[in-house]
């Protein structure tokens, strides 16, 4: 969750310096590297798991090549307090529904009952102000964008909670970092077509102005989000339901406030506050379920 809000606020950063396509693409270029290194010093595999190795690669197709398209196309349009929102808290019930359709993952009562609280209390924190986003410069663009990235991360999530119970039943090995390279394989590739696309058009900012006044930012985006992040994310989801996992991962939001409290000086409303604590309850009660 904390490394989730850590690369929201990067990612609006660096998109400023390098453009939503750039931006996205070296930061997932870096990650797979440093994922690849990980995978092969840490794991001490090859990471490929047999027939499960197709639904993680599909896996990286949909949750970053669909929903971080839609992310980095969200966030100069919304900010990341709005694409954090938008992402995170529709990915939860959009994911466990799917799930049960497909998998057949029937979530209980007390869990599907502690989702809408933290979905709920995550949702009274930062929801935005009646007409907030249609006053934005491209506000609707924005919130299609946001709902494309929320679909790409419930998709992403479902394909790789298929993903771990086939490697399971099938007695292959497939740990998370491993799992979290080919994902991130996958997702440079398209990452690749989306940046290819977008430098033939000349609409680009120059790369090297855009990485000397933002190369920091990438670097943190990259680390925090599909390196660092993304492994504690697939960790989880091979142990744990979707109705489970992903809306603790919606309270990312929160972790935003304080990050940007200290970065651009927003402070917090009373109804974030209020908002956290529900949230915060909500896990409670999620984990004593």
């Amino acid at each position: 969750m904390v490394l989730f809000a850590g690369s929201a606020v990067s990612a609006r950063k660096s998109v400023g310096h390098l453009g939503p396509a750039a931006a996205n693409f070296w930061r997932q270029l870096l990650s797979v590297a440093l994922l690849g290194i990980l995978a092969v010093l840490l794991a001490g595999q090859s990471p490929m798991f047999g027939p499960a190795t197709a639904w993680f690669l599909w896996s990286g197709v949909v949750g970053y090549g669909v929903g971080d398209t839609g992310i980095f196309l969200a966030l100069p349009r919304l900010g990341s307090r709005l694409t954090s929102l938008m992402t995170q808290c529709l990915a939860a019930p959009i994911g466990a529904l799917i799930e049960w359709l497909w998998l057949g993952h029937v979530p209980g009562w007390n869990q599907s009952l502690a989702g809408l609280v933290i979905l709920g209390g995550v949702g009274l924190a930062l929801a935005p102000a009646r007409g907030e986003a249609a006053g934005l410069p491209g506000g609707w663009t924005g919130v299609f964008f946001g709902l494309v990235a929320a679909l790409g991360q419930a998709g992403g999530a479902v394909l790789s909670r298929h993903g771990f119970e086939m490697a399971r039943g099938l007695g292959q090995p497939a740990d998370p970092m491993s799992v979290s390279f080919v994902r991130a394989l996958a997702g440079t590739v398209t990452a690749a077509l989306w940046y290819g696309l977008v430098l033939r058009t000349g609409s680009l900012p120059p790369l090297a102005d855009g990485m000397r006044r933002g190369w920091t930012w990438m670097v943190g985006n990259a680390l925090a989000g599909p390196t660092l992040g993304v492994v504690a994310y697939q960790w989880a989801l091979a142990r744990h339901p979707i109705a489970e996992v992903l809306p603790v991962v919606a309270m990312a939001p929160l972790a935003v406030v304080p990050l940007a409290y200290w970065i651009e000086g927003e402070r917090p409303s009373r109804r974030s506050v209020a908002g956290g604590v529900l949230a915060v309850l909500g896990v409670v009660w999620l984990a004593r379920g």
